[in-house]
């Protein structure tokens, strides 16, 4: 064999062996995501959406829990990665007119959190700001009447990502919401709500409500 022969098989080599420890470390370092299952807190949210919003981790885990019933009733979910990232939510019964839920969202934060992006469908309503967003949809409570609220019964789901997020500006903003709205959704049944809601697939894209 000769010398450039020798050359040319040893950065073959090289480059087999730094593409291999290049797959290995995105395989045990960076993949923990994948590794959720496919629908994460009680088959809620799809783990896509999950991607879409944390960051690469080693690992991550995932829980949801469901509290109490009619206007004590709460849902929640988490995914916490070992990159320090947590994403969360909460969806709760109680009284709020769309308008009070709209207003309260818009200013929540401060003028820190800068624009708010929102959209609509069928009656469901979400908005998105900084690093949270959220979801109101009417929802009367098993068990309770519509009359019985001081302003209207809803489900009102709230969520927000703590410290890196993978994407940012309107691509985190509509993540986010996309994550509350699955969410919404999944408690809408569990909290037994008694509208009998018809949820469409996806609530519009921002700016194409």
């Amino acid at each position: 064999m000769s010398k450039s022969t020798k050359i040319v098989a040893l950065i073959t080599a090289l480059l087999a062996l730094t593409t291999g420890v290049w797959f290995s470390y995105r395989e045990v370092f960076t993949r923990g995501l994948d590794h959720l299952p496919s629908k994460v807190c009680d088959e809620a949210v799809k783990r896509e959406t999950v991607m879409r919003t944390l960051p690469d981790a080693r690992s991550a885990e995932e829980g949801s829990d469901t509290i109490g019933a009619g206007y004590g009733f709460m849902f929640t979910c988490h995914i916490n990665t070992t990159s320090e990232s947590l994403l969360s939510g909460e969806s709760e019964i109680q009284d709020s007119s769309q308008k009070s839920w709209e207003k309260y969202y818009k200013s929540y934060g401060g003028e820190s959190k800068g624009k708010t992006e929102q959209t609509a469908e069928g009656g469901v309503y979400a908005l998105s700001r900084g690093d949270f967003a959220s979801v109101y949809v009417p929802c009367v409570p098993r068990g309770s009447k519509a009359v019985d609220a001081s302003q209207a019964p809803a489900l009102i789901t709230e969520v927000r990502v703590i410290g890196e997020s993978r994407a940012t500006g309107p691509a985190l903003h509509q993540a986010l919401v996309d994550f509350a709205y699955e969410m919404t959704r999944h408690a809408y049944a569990l909290g037994k709500c008694q509208n009998a809601h018809k949820f469409p697939d996806e609530l519009p894209r921002f700016g194409k409500s």
